[in-house]
């Protein structure tokens, strides 16, 4: 199996897209994620998969809690911001931050965020399989409007007209 036709096809699943936060020694970090999924109703859990070069890696994996902010439509710079790795010191002075019961950063505006504590981490290939089991869930009274990642691109459910 060629790598290269596995991710041409991965393309076409599209994905809504959620920024996984954690903190760190007091630092924040970030990571733009399309690998997301609930795990179990009982107990509230769900995995994040990260590849093991991505920059939030090792302090994800020493981290004592972490969040899952499903990103709304209008948040599109946000992701644009955190999926860049340039000016990676600065990524959190976009956009409005609060700390749920955990301590972990969540945004506000989210279509919604899951604060989780690390329960288990598996290795597969290139990639830690993290599960978290949920603690919190704020839905930050946002409309229903995903953010959704497809053949390369942020996408919506609803698409606007041009004039």
């Amino acid at each position: 199996m060629d790598p290269n036709d596995f991710k041409s096809g991965m393309r076409r699943l599209a994905a809504g897209v959620s920024l996984i936060t954690c903190e760190c020694d007091g630092v924040r970090h970030g990571l733009i994620a399309t690998a997301v999924t609930s795990l179990s109703a009982e107990p509230p859990s769900l995995l994040i998969c990260v590849n093991a070069s991505a920059s939030i890696h090792e302090h994800l994996s020493e981290a004592k809690s972490f969040c899952v902010n499903v990103l709304s439509r209008d948040q599109q710079d946000v992701a644009l911001r955190f999926a860049t790795p340039k000016d990676r010191e600065t990524r959190f002075e976009m956009g409005e931050w609060s700390e749920l019961e955990t301590g972990a950063p969540a945004l506000r505006g989210a279509q919604v965020s899951f604060d989780c504590r690390p329960a288990q981490k598996s290795s597969f290939g290139t990639h830690t399989i993290f599960i978290g089991e949920v603690v919190a869930v704020t839905d930050w009274d946002s409309p229903s409007d995903p953010l959704l990642y497809h053949d390369g691109k942020f996408e919506s459910l609803t698409k606007t007209e041009s004039a």
